[in-house]
């Protein structure tokens, strides 16, 4: 839907009370049971990880690297556990969002204000995967510049998820030879398809009490602190700020 909320059909904004649908739209039924402030992060953020980890043909027992654990990434933990993962490991610099990934099920993190050099931290996420690399790395940092370092983290015929950088304008220096010679690939996931979301409903309606969900959605503002809820999430000093309709 383009154009603006000072156009007909009006409704097309976010943080409203009504939204218009357009003809055809897909609707699903959430199932009983799920709060709202669980469903809420459905549609834009577990969705993502789901359908993308799917893309990347993640398969029970394969090793899983996450690249920030906000929100994106701490339900890219939950989606992994109970994919049966073999090992998932989490890097962030901020140490209560590592704890929160950990409560999830992540089996090691590592603390990158710890480890401020690059190929200490590869070197680190090669002790971990018994010199092996990564099948699967997730990156939901946002920021471009963590990407070469997360093609580094992973092993032969890994697969790189890039869900996170969607800003347009960020470039980075790339060794296209890391990616050759161990049968690497790079995909890319933003957008899904609708059947994803019912998936992603089922998913909650099944393990909505197996994991800490609480930790993810425990900031609330009402919607006329939406300027400071969004303020306190860009210096990530919440997981992920939810927005109160009163």
């Amino acid at each position: 839907m383009v154009g603006t909320a000072a156009e007909w059909p009006y409704f097309i904004g976010g943080f409203a009370d009504y939204f218009y649908l357009p003809p055809g739209h897909i609707v699903f039924k959430v199932p009983a049971g799920i709060p709202d402030d669980l469903v809420a992060g459905a549609n834009c953020a577990l969705a993502q990880v789901w359908y993308g980890l799917k893309r990347a043909d993640l398969r029970p027992g394969e090793t899983v690297v996450i690249q920030g654990a906000g929100g994106l990434g701490i339900y890219a933990v939950a989606v992994a556990r109970a994919w049966d993962a073999g090992r998932v490991i989490v890097l962030d610099g901020l140490a209560d969002r590592l704890e929160l990934a950990r409560q999830f099920g992540a089996d090691h993190t590592v603390n990158i204000s710890e480890l401020p050099d690059v190929a200490a931290r590869v070197r680190a996420i090669e002790e971990l995967t018994d010199g092996k690399g990564a099948d699967v790395v997730v990156e939901v940092v946002g920021s471009a510049g963590v990407i070469p370092e997360g093609l580094r983290f992973l092993g032969q015929f890994g697969r790189y998820l890039e869900i996170g950088t969607i800003t347009y304008g960020e470039a980075v220096n790339l060794e296209p030879a890391r990616l050759v010679v161990a049968n690497k690939s790079v995909i890319g996931v933003s957008l899904y398809e609708p059947f994803v979301l019912k998936d992603v409903l089922g998913f909650l309606a099944r393990h909505g009490k197996s994991f800490p969900f609480e930790g993810i959605f425990s900031t609330k503002f009402e919607l006329t602190q939406i300027q400071t809820a969004f303020e306190k999430a860009r210096k990530r000093e919440v997981v992920r700020a939810s927005i109160v309709m009163g």
